[in-house]
């Protein structure tokens, strides 16, 4: 065999320690990431959904018109309630990990 076409490779050794360390961490903050954004996002949907109904029983029965309001504000305040604690949550998350 020839000398010139033998290839010698090197190894690398690193500590795995701090890699995997390194990796879960930024695991965590890519989920708590997608997390939050999934539920914000969720939570936008359902004020949706909630103010579509809103309008729609509105129009089919103008008279009852504050009871509907008060209803739709009660459950809209309910959902952003959780979104805001999802946040929180998300925001411990990336705090502990060094991600912000």
């Amino acid at each position: 065999m020839d000398a010139a076409a033998v290839t010698h490779v090197s190894h690398v050794v690193v500590n795995t320690t701090d890699s995997m360390d390194s990796l879960v961490k930024s695991i965590e903050i890519a989920g708590a990431l997608i997390g939050a954004g999934a539920g914000v996002a969720g939570a936008g949907a359902g004020v949706g959904a909630i103010g579509q109904g809103m309008c729609e029983a509105s129009a089919r029965q103008p008279e009852l018109i504050n009871m509907i309001r008060t209803q739709f504000f009660l459950a809209a305040a309910i959902i952003e309630g959780f979104t805001f604690l999802l946040l929180v949550l998300a925001m411990i998350v990336l705090i502990r990990n060094g991600g912000l």
